[in-house]
């Protein structure tokens, strides 16, 4: 790091030729999706020239003072040079800071989010270029691409995030996006973020009967989605070895989630402590299950998937070739709740007349065709709880069986259904009436009313 004196003659001060002092260094360039240094074609670091000018030298070499000595203590860059740091360089910093700080597929997410809707508006911007302007945009280009409501703020809370890092580093005075208000609900209320579609027992009998007709297997499974009410990853995860199905009290045991992962499954832990839970099973589910796993290909294999994928066409077809009859389930592997929506829960749901999700399009006349929210594979979970609480079960006991963190949420969701003998107003309060007067008690025989003089 070097101070270099530059003389202009043209220009003076008390007569003598002006003089500044420019401070030039170099830096690493870095990749602003993940913060590390880029290299060139035969592996060197790329670096870059930097260079700040000053009226005396004194200011020159306070400021390489500083440089030096803020990379020295902390290894960071802050300061005057932080500002010209690219916005990726923080979102890297922070996305290192939370390695077994949150769970992996979480991690996964942030970055995902970072990559898809962050990078490419802010990746490569100086960091102190970004101001509570471009925050205001940043969102409200969001709200205009059609995303829903959870995924904005999903979105916003991340490149928040960053800024945080970069305020905390000294990179900027102050967070941009911190005085940005909260997204709020449109005046008619058509953008509730949340509306749960919970089928009838007679729509759950549809879906699985039009499934069964391809695939009995997997008629069963949307029977037992409906009435254990499991998350997807929490379906996933299942093993042989979480069923119990033994008299009288037949129930699954929840205690892993796993998600489909580029080159094989992700293993993790359900989605709070309470979600690791017993649910029981009623007892024509468990009969279903018995005869079920008596065909299971890995019955007697306690870590084997309890209910497994099935092969593509493609596999199948190279099967074929090695047996005469082959299995078209791959009992090695579970059943990927993603694949299983697309490919047998949205037709079946479309064949028993219900709601089906499709995204915002335009028409050639170029008419706006708005997004519809319909049936998803998490609705299955909510059959359960509103038929556990339409039945009669306690919504207490109902949060248990969801593995919800405190039965608040199961409150807040489902309390339309909850019956009058459980919280609703079963009888009218009766009108309140005035307490009648007191009576005056009837003076005795032997007693003297006197009554006092006035004086005067």
């Amino acid at each position: 790091m070097k101070i270099h004196t530059t003389t202009h003659r043209t220009a003076r001060r008390e007569g003598k030729p002006l003089k500044t002092f420019k401070l030039r260094w170099e830096e690493t360039l870095r990749d602003p999706h993940t913060g590390q240094p880029e290299r060139t074609a035969d592996g060197a670091i790329r670096k870059r020239s930097r260079s700040e000018t000053y009226p005396t030298f004194d200011a020159a070499d306070a400021r390489r003072r500083e440089i030096e000595n803020q990379r020295a203590a902390t290894g960071t860059v802050v300061g005057r040079e932080a500002k010209l740091e690219p916005f990726g360089t923080f979102a890297a910093a922070w996305l290192d800071s939370l390695t077994g700080m949150v769970k992996a597929r979480t991690l996964a997410e942030y970055g995902r989010l970072y990559r898809t809707y962050v990078a490419p508006e802010f990746g490569t911007r100086p960091i102190g270029s970004v101001t509570t302007a471009d925050a205001r945009r940043f969102r409200a280009g969001l709200v205009k691409r059609g995303l829903a409501r959870s995924t904005v703020k999903q979105v916003f809370d991340v490149f928040r995030r960053v800024l945080d890092v970069a305020l905390t580093d000294g990179a900027i005075p102050a967070n941009p996006a911190a005085s940005v208000p909260n997204l709020r609900r449109s005046a008619t209320g058509d953008d509730e973020p949340f509306t749960p579609h919970p089928l009838s027992g007679d729509q759950v009998g549809a879906v699985a009967e039009s499934i069964r007709a391809r695939v009995p297997l997997y008629g069963l499974v949307v029977l037992f989605l409906a009435y254990t009410g499991l998350r997807a990853a929490e379906l996933a995860g299942l093993e042989i070895r979480d069923v119990t199905l033994e008299t009288p009290s037949p129930s699954i045991s929840v205690r892993r989630t796993k998600r489909k992962v580029r080159g094989g499954w992700e293993t993790g832990t359900p989605k709070s402590r309470k979600s690791r839970r017993v649910v029981p099973l009623d007892g024509w589910l468990a009969d279903d299950l018995r005869a079920y796993l008596d065909t299971h290909a890995r019955a007697d294999e306690p870590t084997a998937p309890l209910f497994p994928a099935r092969y593509g066409r493609n596999a199948v077809g190279m099967l074929r070739k090695v047996a005469e009859a082959p299995d078209t389930f791959n009992w090695a592997a579970p059943l990927e709740p993603g694949t299983f929506y697309a490919h047998y829960l949205m037709p079946a749901f479309a064949a028993a007349g219900l709601p089906v999700s499709t995204p915002a399009r335009s028409e050639e006349d170029g008419t706006e065709v708005a997004a519809v929210r319909g049936v998803r594979l998490h609705d299955l979970r909510h059959t359960f709880a509103v038929l556990s609480l339409t039945s009669g079960a306690h919504y207490m006991q109902v949060s248990k069986w969801l593995g919800h963190e405190s039965f608040v949420t199961t409150l807040t969701i489902y309390g339309d259904y909850i019956p009058e003998d459980e919280g609703g107003k079963a009888v009218p309060l009766a009108r309140p009436s005035a307490p009648a007067p007191t009576p005056t008690a009837a003076p005795n025989g032997n007693v003297i009313a006197f009554r006092r003089r006035s004086a005067g």
